[in-house]
């Protein structure tokens, strides 16, 4: 079973997003799952020169519950949560970049995953870690 992100970092998520995924012909044997520690790429981003981001997606269901069991196939296009794990990120460069529309990646690596955009802004600007 999934430990709700809200309950292991004591706070919201920093926004959600609409996600799709796009697998990298290198990860087609990468099965998505709750959990999954992928990394966000803004759209544009080179990530050898800008880099990768920790942050990292909870799955919801189609009432917009966090999925816990981690066995649950997600569907291929959903919801996310997302989840800043570095507060200084968050502040220094996170806050300036994400609005709605915003438009990225989940990555491993600099392989994309899952295509994404922001479709509603939760607790950017109020957790204070």
């Amino acid at each position: 079973m999934h430990n709700p992100y809200s309950e292991h970092f004591g706070r919201l998520p920093d926004f959600e997003v609409e996600y799709e995924f796009s697998v990298d012909p290198e990860l087609k044997d990468v099965v998505p799952c709750q959990g999954m520690r992928t990394d966000f790429l803004y759209d544009g981003d080179d990530p050898q020169i800008e880099g990768i981001n920790m942050i990292w997606p909870e799955l919801l269901d189609g009432n917009g519950d966090v999925i816990l069991d981690k066995r649950i196939l997600p569907a291929s296009k959903g919801t996310a949560t997302m989840w800043i794990g570095m507060h200084e990120s968050r502040v220094s460069i996170h806050r300036n970049r994400i609005q709605l529309g915003t438009k990225g990646y989940w990555v491993f690596g600099s392989k994309v995953y899952a295509k994404v955009i922001v479709t509603k802004i939760i607790g950017l600007f109020e957790n204070e870690e």
